[in-house]
């Protein structure tokens, strides 16, 4: 993997914009808004549901292919958007190489305590979450998981799910910086509620052939509303004994070194305190210095 600019010859790896997400970051919004304004068709490569999404299973460029493209009879899109929860292992590098040259790594990030909270929303709306193993009468490995209370939810969400959002968040800034590849953070309020300036500012920031002349749709209605009347939680409806063990255990996680810079204050913000609105910028450009 390489973070070259220029494109790459018919028979060779394909450019593409890797978009690797932690659950319940409005990374599917993020995606949508991504794909209309750079008109870059989404590919998801897991391997199934649930802890699948973990694992990558990318077809190889095969002979045939290779030749189709060089005589030009099958041309393939001049950009793509690859995106799933998968993080930068050994394996999914192993397998992205295949067929893709990453342009850039774009992944949205969201405040811990609203992400946890809204992963016991989804417990609850779909009976199971976004990275569960689906074992016969567990829900995320968890028994009698809809019986237990928010704050019980919270605790053990945050045990089973923090190591994953670590592995995520910490293993493509690794890759990204050992292969020179461009990586940005996108905050879930700018995608949510900023969406023109966000691409805007995305636009501007991505290598060059994969910016857009368009200006962004400004009546863009990408964001995904869910419908469902189960009650939101919130993180002040934590117990505080729940919520500081939570903290905790996300402090040793990602704040191990100085890596994340200010992004580690972003996402622990509303651990610390639950009404606390931390201010972000559209996005964190990290190795621009490289």
């Amino acid at each position: 993997m390489t973070g070259e600019v220029s494109m790459p010859s018919p028979k060779g790896p394909q450019r593409a914009l890797l978009v690797p997400a932690p659950p319940k970051c409005a990374s599917q919004t993020l995606a949508a808004l991504l794909s209309d304004h750079l008109d870059a068709p989404v590919v998801r490569h897991k391997t199934t549901k649930g802890y699948g999404h973990l694992l990558l299973d990318v077809p190889e460029l095969g002979r045939r292919e290779r030749w189709m493209r060089r005589i030009r009879f099958h041309e393939p899109h001049k950009r793509l958007l690859v995106y799933g929860h998968y993080p930068a292992s050994h394996h999914n590098l192993k397998q992205l190489k295949q067929r893709y040259s990453p342009a850039a790594v774009l992944m949205p990030v969201r405040p811990l305590g609203a992400l946890l909270c809204s992963l016991i929303h989804h417990t609850r709306r779909k009976s199971y979450g976004p990275l569960d193993l689906r074992c016969p009468g567990l829900t995320d490995g968890i028994p009698d998981l809809h019986q237990r209370s928010e704050s019980d939810l919270f605790h053990l969400l945050g045990i089973l799910y923090l190591p994953q959002i670590h592995l995520l968040i910490r293993s493509w800034i690794e890759a990204t910086k050992t292969n020179n590849i461009p990586l940005f953070f996108v905050p879930f309020e700018g995608i949510t509620r900023a969406q023109s300036e966000l691409l805007a500012k995305i636009n501007s920031l991505l290598p060059e052939d994969y910016q857009s002349a368009l200006q962004p749709d400004r009546k863009n209605n990408a964001v995904k509303i869910n419908m469902s009347t189960t009650r939101k939680i919130k993180v002040n409806d934590i117990g505080s004994i729940q919520r500081e063990s939570v903290d905790a255990i996300a402090t040793k996680l990602l704040g191990c070194d100085d890596s994340l810079g200010d992004l580690l204050p972003y996402l622990l913000s509303d651990l610390h305190s639950p009404d606390n609105k931390c201010v972000a910028p559209l996005t964190w450009h990290f190795n621009k210095n490289q």
